[in-house]
């Protein structure tokens, strides 16, 4: 990433490769991140199971005591989907910062906190209560972790090919 103006060639299936890999990555960043949050305080499938119930049942975040396997099913897949989306989104910003950016690392920076501001008003419009009965500290740390190994996926894979 250091000539921003070298020509590179990427194809459709590197592009497919990075937004696959990444969103995976990121997502299941985000995932063991609060499984483990989940155990430790002796709630395995909390937090899938409070989002699923909010954004699919309506139920009121503080009124979500018991982890119910459906509503974490249908939120594992909406995951899935906006982990998707996000590798894709991801991918392409990266070749494209990759290809034009005199500066990469800030405006990577600059993606992080529009990708942080957008969940945050995501999960206000979704989900409104979710990130109070969560923390936001803990919402806030999971999608800087998932960010960091998305992008450390990105620079790797793509030190290799460059």
């Amino acid at each position: 990433m250091s000539n921003p103006t070298r020509t590179l060639s990427r194809t459709t299936e590197d592009f497919l490769y990075d937004a696959f890999y990444g969103g995976a990555l990121g997502g299941s960043v985000i995932a063991l991140f609060f499984l483990v949050v989940d155990l430790v305080e002796g709630r395995p499938l909390y937090t899938p199971s409070l989002l699923g119930s909010v954004i699919f049942a309506g139920a009121a975040p503080s009124s979500v005591t018991e982890v119910r396997l459906d509503m974490v099913a249908y939120f594992t897949l909406i995951h899935l989907l906006v982990f998707g989306v996000l590798g894709m989104l991801f991918a392409f910003l990266f070749h494209e910062v990759e290809l034009r950016a005199r500066r990469p690392i800030e405006v990577l920076l600059l993606f992080f906190l529009i990708f942080e501001g957008a969940s945050l008003i995501a999960a206000l419009v979704l989900a409104p209560g979710v990130t109070q009965q969560l923390g936001a500290f803990r919402v806030f740390l999971a999608n800087l972790l998932a960010a960091a190994a998305m992008g450390a996926f990105l620079l790797v894979t793509h030190s290799r090919a460059g």
